[in-house]
């Protein structure tokens, strides 16, 4: 496509799936250098909105009724588009590709719940690996494009400095479910055991639902120990990390925010597998416990009650892969925040 003067990319869902997109549309950008629009769903806007490569973000109606609907197409169908892209392979986005005005539109690799009937062309999968990003980029494949390091030009919106002094670790404790936290209790003890080794301040981020969870791991782990949970709105959580030397965290959205700025990770997986979900690119420590006879659990499970395969994970491996982690980087020269992501 040598003349393509406007994109849209549709990509409505979750949290973690928007920080895979997000090098794709500075990809895309970069090679067509016109401007790209973004459909979402309205509590990631604010997110889509701090990524410099977009031009517009249009939000998706998941309520309101006739009359959000009725805005969206129009806002939808305010421009004709030489390229629509859906990343998201859902009948909603689908339907939201063939409503939009576009020359040609694509569906992703793995298209679900007939999406594919809305695009006119569906991808080769070629990816390399299973997991989720590695998928999206079977898109910029079929463009003849060449993917290279992820790079995520996102600015952040400026939170309150940090307390405490550096070095610094941040445990984030919390998931959506709990089949896929480790228990409290844990964190608790690998804080301290990590204290034996490096002399570090401590910081528990969260929404506010984590709160008393928050409570709970400053007063296990005892002084210069600071409970964030629900200070700060989700979108400055970017701006947070990058002022941290390491986040413990397991399966969940701020470790997508740890990935995306370059701050070292330890990440916890249980049910979910991290071939699959887990943080793009080299560099970050991924704990999960070895499967058991029939194998690892099935990757739903992590809906149901109780968080037994994720507990398995032995505290002291966590306090070793932490120490080492905050002693990288106090040796590690200053992070960009536009660095691409191996």
């Amino acid at each position: 496509m040598a003349d393509c003067k406007r994109i849209l990319v549709i990509k409505l869902s979750a949290l973690g799936d928007l920080f895979h997109a997000v090098p794709v549309v500075h990809e895309l950008k970069n090679h067509f250098q016109c401007p790209v629009d973004w459909v979402t769903q309205p509590e990631y806007v604010n997110l889509v909105k701090c990524h410099r490569d977009v031009d517009r973000v249009i939000a998706y109606p998941r309520r309101g009724g006739v009359g959000a609907c009725r805005a969206f197409l129009r806002e939808l169908r305010a421009h004709r588009y030489d390229l629509v892209l859906d990343l998201q392979g859902l009948f909603k986005s689908g339907l939201s590709m063939g409503l939009a005005k576009g020359a040609r539109k694509i569906c992703p690799s793995s298209p679900r719940e007939a999406s594919h009937f809305f695009a006119h062309e569906t991808p080769l999968s070629r990816a390399n690996t299973p997991h989720a990003m590695d998928r999206l980029l079977d898109s910029l494949r079929h463009l003849d494009l060449e993917p290279g390091n992820a790079v995520y030009p996102l600015d952040f919106p400026p939170a309150d400095p940090l307390p405490g002094t550096r070095p610094r670790l941040a445990i984030a404790p919390k998931s959506r479910w709990p089949g896929k936290d480790w228990p409290l209790e844990s964190f608790i003890q690998c804080a301290r055991g990590v204290r034996t080794q490096v002399d570090v301040d401590v910081v528990v981020l969260g929404g506010p639902d984590d709160h008393d969870a928050g409570e709970a791991l400053v007063k296990g782990i005892g002084e210069r120990a600071w409970n964030l949970c629900g200070q700060t709105p989700l979108i400055q959580l970017g701006s947070q990390l990058r002022e941290v030397d390491c986040l413990l965290c397991n399966d969940s959205g701020p470790m997508h925010f740890a990935a995306a700025v370059g701050t070292p990770l330890v990440a916890l997986f249980g049910p979910t597998d991290p071939a699959k979900t887990g943080p793009w690119g080299e560099g970050h420590t991924i704990l999960r416990p070895p499967p058991g006879p029939g194998g690892y659990p099935d990757h739903r499970s992590y809906k149901r009650p109780g968080n037994a395969f994720i507990s398995q994970i032995p505290i002291p491996d966590v306090v070793a892969a932490v120490a080492e982690k905050l002693a990288m980087n106090l040796e590690a020269p200053p992070r960009s925040e536009t660095s691409p992501i191996p």
